[in-house]
């Protein structure tokens, strides 16, 4: 008996059912996503920081806190909300 040809079946049959898992965003992908969001709003800021501690994620959005430095050097915390199956970023300022 030839088990070859039934391990690349098994195989290829683990990919296919594993292939809508990683078309999801990735936490590091949406931390990508948010922080040029934030550095294309006008005006720029100086810099922009992912909160990695306060990233919350559930199957169907990523949301990362950003810390934000501005031109005039006043800081803020906005929230982005990143769709996981879109990756499209919603900024909003943290409460």
């Amino acid at each position: 008996m030839r088990k070859s040809p039934l391990i690349a079946c098994l195989l290829v049959g683990a990919m296919a059912a594993a292939a809508p898992a990683v078309a999801k965003t990735t936490l590091n992908k949406s931390h990508q996503v948010c922080e040029d969001a934030a550095k294309a709003q006008q005006p720029a800021p100086k810099t922009v920081r992912a909160d990695k501690d306060k990233t919350r994620s559930t199957d169907a959005t990523v949301t990362v806190t950003l810390k934000i430095k501005n031109a005039d050097d006043t800081s803020s915390v906005v929230k982005c909300t990143v769709d996981r199956a879109t990756s499209a970023p919603t900024l909003a300022p943290a409460s």
